[in-house]
């Protein structure tokens, strides 16, 4: 009497194991990058020798590449890319040092190995910010050497506006002086001539 329902219950738990079985491993997420440098987001003002990459996970043997490009007018230009060197869960790419790089927006891409075997690919960004602060001009004229010549220019037309005002003044005091003499030289001419007519 027993036996049928045993069996039932038998039957249902091996199908229970059998579609468990069948269904698809659990999805592990992918190895992401946890920490790199140049910082993701961040602005150097020296350029990297080295691109590294850390990872959640240890980053396996096999196709791992990491690229650096820089963007132009809304493109993507790949200036180097290589196979990087791998060590547990960090990642290294050296830099050519006759990489000539420019201010700008730039891209690290990757695609690795993850450490559950599966072949990840991401992007990490960076802005490099010259750290020339000459402010080198259309004409090749600093804008500090610009505005010193300004200054020294708006000193130079102040020294003449006072120099204008002085040269007025002094016209003004060499004709009032003038003027003065003259009176005063009248006034003795005309004493004199008073003086000459009473002795007559």
């Amino acid at each position: 009497m027993h036996m049928p329902a045993l069996a039932r219950r038998g039957g249902a738990a091996a199908a229970v194991v059998a579609v468990v079985a069948l269904m698809p491993a659990p999805a592990f997420a992918h190895d992401s990058v946890i920490g790199s440098n140049p910082k993701d987001g961040s602005v150097v003002s020296e350029f990297p020798r080295a691109i590294e990459l850390e990872f959640s996970g240890e980053i396996q043997d096999g196709f791992n590449t990491v690229a650096l490009s820089r963007e132009v007018d809304g493109q993507s230009e790949v200036l180097y890319s290589g196979e990087p060197t791998v060590q547990g869960r960090d990642v290294t790419l050296d830099l050519p040092d006759d990489l000539h790089p420019e201010p700008g927006e730039y891209k690290v891409g990757f695609q690795i190995v993850s450490s559950d075997g599966h072949s990840t690919k991401g992007m990490t960004t960076f802005e490099y910010a010259s750290g020339d602060t000459s402010g080198e001009g259309a004409e090749g004229t600093s804008t500090s050497e610009r505005a010193s010549d300004g200054e020294t220019k708006v000193r130079e037309e102040g020294m003449s506006t006072w120099a204008k005002v002085l040269l007025s003044l002094a016209g003004v005091l060499v004709v009032l002086g003038a003027l003065v003499a003259a009176l005063v030289k009248y006034r003795r001419v005309k004493r004199l001539d008073t003086t000459g007519s009473a002795d007559l």
